[in-house]
């Protein structure tokens, strides 16, 4: 019996050594659990940064901790925690800062994002309006204002005079700018998954549009843009549109003919560039389509190709005219005139 109990001792003894072999495992298990989540964070923490780095507004795009500081016009500004109460008086500033956060921490929007046919104006409906009138701001009581560069000085000492924080950039025109403008703005609100999502989503329809685009055989179209302003408006090189038609694979026929920005032409001009697609990008609401008529009526246009070949369409100025990533719409429905697609494949909504 005692060589019993001993053999039992012994096996109680290899028991405990088991349980210690096991505990050493667990601890390793344990180890590798801590390692795996410090080694996604780090991955994490890696991938903004890359993104981050690219803009010379972050000071320090490593940290991605509160407080954190930005250049804004020369001037360092700190912010010292997430803030939770946003708003914007320009409306490319509105579209960005939707596609990253929402009502929970928009207070206000531009009049503009709520209007019929705004790329937001579900997301945005029903939250109260501001303008630069800055007593409709201050009324919000927003810890972040964001602003373009035409909001005046004045508006902008009476706002921070009140305590507000004032971030005015200029938005851009590239494919790079344009996602660039999403990761400050998420990185100034605290919003960078959501961030990472819309910048994934500008990439798949970029690449999405460029697949088309490079598929195919025919000659790129010449294209311009029309509206009137007591004057033929077109859009040419450096202009939002410019960027816009050259995405969809078009070539942009005003600024082969040296136009640059939104500028004017004569009928003459417009005669001789002999656009093979005219795009109306003025609202009908602001007269689009009488201007339409009316360039189909005038005898003395009907040698241009676009107006004899039925090739003058009106466009979403929604798209056309915002200076946010959604303008990348207004390549997508480029691309189905010029190519007569019914959809861009892989194509999706922001």
């Amino acid at each position: 019996d005692k060589d019993h109990e001993g053999h039992d001792d012994e096996e109680h003894e290899d028991d405990k050594d088991h349980e210690g072999h096991d505990d050493e495992e667990h601890e390793d298990d344990k180890d590798h659990e801590n390692k795996d989540d410090k080694t996604v964070t780090e991955e994490s923490n890696v991938s903004y940064e890359v993104y981050l780095s690219s803009i010379d507004n972050i000071i320090d795009p490593s940290n991605l901790s509160w407080p954190r500081s930005v250049i804004i016009n020369d001037n360092e500004i700190v912010i010292s925690e997430k803030p939770e109460r946003l708003a914007t008086i320009s409306l490319g500033h509105d579209e960005i800062l939707f596609g990253i956060t929402d009502s929970t921490q928009i207070v206000a929007t531009t009049s503009f994002a709520q209007e019929e046919g705004s790329n937001i104006q579900s997301k945005s409906e029903g939250l109260p309006t501001i303008s630069s009138d800055p007593e409709t701001i201050i009324a919000q009581d927003p810890d972040i204002i964001f602003a373009d560069p035409y909001a005046s000085a004045e508006l902008i000492d009476a706002l921070e005079d009140f305590g507000i924080t004032v971030i005015q950039t200029q938005l851009n025109n590239s494919i790079e700018g344009r996602k660039n403008d999403v990761w400050l703005m998420s990185y100034i609100t605290g919003n960078l998954e959501n961030a990472k999502s819309v910048v994934d989503k500008i990439d798949n329809n970029i690449s999405s549009l460029n697949y088309l685009v490079n598929n195919q055989q025919d000659p790129k179209m010449k294209v311009i843009t029309l509206s009137w302003w007591d004057a033929y408006w077109t859009a040419g090189s450096g202009s939002t549109e410019d960027s816009i038609m050259q995405l969809a694979g078009a070539i942009n026929l005003s600024a082969e003919n040296n136009v640059e920005s939104n500028s004017t032409i004569d009928k003459e001009l417009l005669i001789s560039m002999d656009p093979e697609i005219i795009l109306i990008t003025q609202s009908v609401q602001w007269g689009g389509k009488d201007f339409y008529d009316d360039l189909l009526a005038d005898d003395s246009l009907s040698s241009i190709q676009a107006i004899k070949n039925n090739k003058v369409y009106m466009v979403n100025p929604n798209w056309w005219g915002t200076l946010s990533y959604w303008n990348i719409k207004g390549s997508e429905q480029l691309a189905k005139i010029l190519y007569n697609v019914d959809e861009v494949k892989g194509f999706g909504d922001f």
